[in-house]
């Protein structure tokens, strides 16, 4: 073969070469781009349904407080009965009383949490009693129309999520409205409902991860009268558009809406990157589901979320990076023609610059996609298929304790998620991310992970699959500790069960308690005996002194009860003067000796208010629980009759009432 060939040939295997290798880093520098845009979206929206997930629970809280005042309860009871009663003077004046009361703190929430409906209905057929965001409006029936008001109504369980109304779509929180009857029962006597926009949810996203979001909803789930009257300035006019723009942070939902660009669909978005008004936005959109739809996986989106990130410098840049890596190729390229027609020996030398220019090129796109992980505010680490950890940030490392060299290369599952809260083993089967790499499917969900300190933490984690070419190679995943959150929750379910003035329990937590007991005796047969005290002549301390001297002797009482008792056993405040306390585990003759010391250390203790020493007695009445008692009413009014003969025998005294016996209770006479 002559001279002239083998060069040809090996300028053309060259030519091959170069065109073969600047392909593969086009499409490898490609791939990398197509990655970020998937993991900015798995993360986005992960921040978005937990922020949601918050939003819900927040407006849980917020009923569960206004629902909690004893002034509204009574006032629902009381137009309850005068609608069930066809008496509508009555219930008018509940009405006025109740939008009267609630007037200062409707205008506060409203300013300050963003609360766009709050309303009582009463029951059994939600009709409203009060709306405070439209007084004048009431008398009418919900039972028909809102899904999530017939649940609570049904079976008196607080619940929360989105629901269109008529002329108002947003998050709702819906708990029921209790209030003692005739005989001193919590009878549920209404529903209150409170609903939060969205509007402050997504701006404070917006600002914080620098994105625009928008919320649609598909035009025929929305009634005429809201797309009328409620429907933002900045939305599509027509009735037909494709879908109506709830809220936005930004102009360009409503402009693409009218430009036709958002087609009618709940489900993900196929091109995520859209050219308008000489930028690029990349597009993140998936279905928004309403009450209804968080129950039933298989009804239908209401709608659609969508987030929107200007790229066009972060494209731009892209760009530059591709027709710097193909005039790299060429040059190279051209180069190694050159020195081949001159000397096919120095080919080589040729050749292996130009892999090195290619590495390095390769490896400053690793340091550039490196940067982008270690400057994530969430945890971010990835596993192979295996569930090897292949990857992780910083901010996991942070949050987990550990180095990187000891997290590289080992099971995660075996590092920091071996176990439960409670320290039992937690099955590898069981985990999200064992899960995930087993049968390829997105999660999102609430778990602990383990620090290196052997302490757990509540970790909100998305789950997402690693496929390359229709093989799995591995799943990412993205975490943030929840632990201020959980936190605030474990607040708001305190304050939700004690007696705001003395520490107590409150009446509903104490026969929830009492209720739990009863069960636990049925299943193992363990005693269990109640306590009901009441401080004698009490009244008499408040005529004297004053109430807020009544109130420092309640406190007192309380304290005294807890010194005596054991932490196990609980105390709660029925009303008044009148206190309970529950003691699992002692039977009749070990709670007499419990109520026997709690009675002689009050009387041997005077409470203190200022420069006031007042001394005051307790009478305390004794029950055993027994399997025959089908509710909290038997054991109590035992108790109850026990107290009152410790009353009527002269009061300072403990009296016993056992189940089965005369009503006459042997009462034992404390020291004078």
């Amino acid at each position: 073969m002559s001279y002239p060939s083998v060069v040809l040939i090996a300028s053309l295997l060259v030519a091959a070469i170069f065109a073969a290798v600047g392909a593969l880093s086009l499409k490898q520098l490609d791939g990398q781009l197509d990655l970020r845009f998937e993991q900015e979206a798995a993360r986005l929206e992960s921040v978005y349904r937990a922020a949601l997930g918050e939003l819900e629970q927040q407006a849980i809280s917020l009923a569960f407080g206004l629902a909690s005042d004893a002034e509204l309860r009574r006032l629902t009871a009381q137009g309850t009965q005068a609608r069930q009663a066809g008496d509508l003077q009555v219930a008018e004046p509940a009405h006025t009383q109740l939008l009267r009361k609630m007037q200062s703190q409707w205008i506060e929430l409203y300013r300050h949490n963003d609360l766009r409906q709050l309303q009582v209905l009463t029951t059994p057929d939600l009709r409203s009693l009060l709306r405070m965001h439209a007084p004048d409006d009431q008398g009418d029936s919900l039972m028909e129309l809102r899904p999530l008001l017939r649940a609570v109504q049904a079976d008196r369980i607080p619940r929360s999520g989105f629901e269109i109304g008529r002329a108002y779509a947003g998050v709702r929180g819906a708990v029921p409205v209790t209030h003692p009857d005739a005989e001193g029962n919590p009878s549920h006597v209404g529903t209150l409902e409170v609903g939060i926009g969205m509007s402050d949810l997504i701006d404070r996203l917006s600002h914080r991860l620098e994105i625009g979001i928008a919320v649609l909803l598909r035009a025929e789930a929305v009634t005429d009268a809201m797309w009328e009257s409620y429907r933002p300035n900045s939305a599509p006019s027509k009735r037909n558009q494709c879908c109506y723009l709830l809220t936005a942070t930004g102009p360009q939902a409503a402009e693409w809406l009218e430009a036709g660009e958002l087609k009618p669909t709940a489900g993900k978005q196929a091109t995520p990157l859209l050219e308008w008004k000489g930028r690029t936005y990349h597009l993140i959109r998936f279905g928004f589901h309403d009450y209804l739809g968080s129950l039933d996986s298989n009804r239908p989106p209401i709608g659609s979320v969508v987030i929107w990130k200007d790229v066009t410098h972060l494209l731009l840049a892209h760009e530059n990076e591709r027709w710097e890596l193909i005039r790299t190729a060429l040059s190279g390229l051209a180069f190694v023609l050159a020195l081949v027609l001159i000397l096919s020996k120095l080919s080589r030398r040729e050749w292996r610059r130009q892999l090195d220019a290619q590495t390095e090129a390769l490896q400053k796109l690793s340091k550039y996609n490196k940067l982008l992980l270690e400057t994530a505010g969430d945890g971010i680490y990835g596993v192979d298929r295996n569930g090897h950890a292949t990857f992780i940030n910083r901010s996991a490392l942070q949050m987990l304790g550990y180095r990187a060299e000891e997290v590289i290369g080992h099971d995660q599952h075996q590092l920091f998620h071996h176990s439960h809260r409670d320290g039992s083993p937690y099955p590898n089967a069981l985990c999200p991310v064992q899960q995930t790499l087993a049968d390829g499917k997105r999660r999102v969900c609430e778990d602990w992970f383990i620090r290196d300190t052997g302490e757990h933490f509540p970790v909100s984690m998305t789950v997402a699959p690693i496929n390359e070419h229709d093989h799995r190679e591995g799943a990412v995943v993205v975490f943030r500790d929840i632990t201020d959150y959980r936190r605030r929750q474990d607040e708001l379910i305190r304050l939700a069960t004690t007696d705001p003035l003395t520490g107590a329990g409150n009446r509903r937590h104490f026969l929830s308690a009492l209720e739990s007991e009863l069960a636990r005796l049925r299943r193992n047969g363990h005693p269990a005996s109640l306590l009901m005290a009441d401080l004698d002549h009490f009244k008499n301390v408040n005529d004297r002194y004053g109430h807020a001297a009544g109130d420092a002797v309640l406190k007192h009482f309380v304290a005294i009860a807890r010194n005596t008792l054991r932490q196990t056993d609980l105390i709660g405040r029925l009303g008044g003067e009148e206190f309970a306390m529950l003691l699992p585990g002692d039977d009749i003759k070990g709670a007499t000796e419990t109520a026997e010391r709690l009675r002689g250390a009050l009387e041997n203790s005077a409470a203190e208010f200022g420069t006031l020493r007042i001394s005051v007695t307790v009478s305390i009445g004794i029950t055993e629980l027994q399997h025959a008692d089908e509710n909290t009413d038997a054991p109590l009014q035992r108790a109850d009759e026990a107290l009152y003969a410790a009353k009527t025998g002269g009061r300072n005294r403990v009296s016993t009432r056992l189940p089965r016996l005369d009503d006459a209770a042997a009462a034992t006479p404390g020291q004078r």
